[in-house]
């Protein structure tokens, strides 16, 4: 059996391409800029900042100016995303790090648990906190970092400096089957938190016809009987293994007749474009999926269709869009 390899970064304050960053929010309610939040990379999204007052605090300074998502009520665990759903497919997570400033040291009895650290999990909602892999006590570490050749996961504490809080980093690598993929953080029922963070992962999943449209997880791919008997979903709107190139085609005709699509044949290496010409495939994908031909199904009546499509592609992949003039 083939594998493709795929991967996926969420970002919320920080991004991993900053080694180091003094991203941090103030949580002293005593502190004249309560609600603020610092050094937030302009590009890698909001923080999070969880404060259920909203008598004494109806706007935190931070939902002012755009950079935290607050939320009004405490959970046990907070679900982020969905990276991956293969119903019927096959799929390996290979690695992941995971990276988050808060105001709390997120490792609770030498890694008995994880507080505030987002990790990929199997459920999402208010669950038994659900990560793949951890715990994973290590007694017999004195210090940090701290590295467990059982799980073979490393972990940092504080591996730089923040003005406010503390750095908790997770990586981990090896070989774990799962069809379905969240990112999630245990809150513990916490009020009056935040934390900023970045996780990156890599995961593996069998060969098959692909549909690449970014789509949106709970609003669209999953009201949809049809499509999620055509295609699995993933993230990064690439990564989205069906069994037919044909019946992906036929479901995407008729449930997004003006938006546009691609569809990656494996069996013939072909790429259909829907709404799309071969200008607006970035270089990127091509290496990704090497077709050695193109098909246009339906040029694009609307070249903003056309654009939104391969905006939205580039965002979900963290890539700089490599085409600076579109017809």
């Amino acid at each position: 059996m083939v594998f493709l390899t795929a991967g996926a970064r969420f970002r919320y304050g920080t991004d991993l391409a900053h080694v180091t960053s003094n991203a941090y929010c103030v949580n002293n309610t005593s502190a004249s800029d309560y609600g603020k939040c610092y050094n937030l990379s302009t590009y890698a999204g909001k923080a999070v900042f969880v404060q259920t007052d909203t008598t004494t605090y109806p706007t935190l300074p931070c939902e002012s100016d755009g950079t935290c998502i607050r939320y009004k009520s405490t959970v046990g665990t907070r679900y982020f995303d969905t990276v991956f759903s293969y119903s019927g497919k096959q799929a390996i997570l290979q690695f992941f790090r995971s990276r988050s400033h808060t105001p709390f040291a997120g490792y609770v009895g030498n890694i008995n648990y994880l507080r505030l650290v987002p990790v990929p999990g199997y459920y999402d909602g208010d669950a038994v906190y659900p990560p793949l892999l951890l715990p994973a006590v290590k007694y017999g570490t004195s210090s940090w970092p701290i590295y467990d050749p059982v799980s073979n996961f490393e972990a940092y504490l504080n591996p730089y400096s923040i003005a406010s809080g503390y750095v908790n980093v997770i990586r981990w690598n090896g070989n774990r089957f799962v069809n379905t993929l969240y990112i999630m953080a245990y809150e513990e029922n916490q009020n009056n938190i935040w934390y900023a963070f970045d996780v990156w992962m890599i995961w593996a999943y069998e060969s098959s016809p692909l549909a690449v449209i970014p789509l949106d997880y709970g609003k669209e791919w999953l009201p949809y009987q049809e499509l999620r008997s055509a295609f699995g979903y993933a993230a990064t709107g690439v990564d989205q293994p069906g069994w037919n190139a044909d019946d992906i085609i036929r479901v995407l005709r008729e449930l997004f007749p003006d938006r546009a699509w691609a569809v990656f044949d494996d069996r013939q290496n072909m790429l259909y474009l829907y709404n799309l010409t071969p200008d607006y495939i970035p270089d990127w994908l091509i290496e990704k999926l090497s077709p050695t031909a193109m098909k246009v199904l339906q040029p694009p009546a609307d070249v903003a269709v056309a654009k939104a499509w391969l905006d939205l592609l580039n965002e979900r992949n963290a890539q700089i869009p490599p085409q600076a003039e579109l017809p």
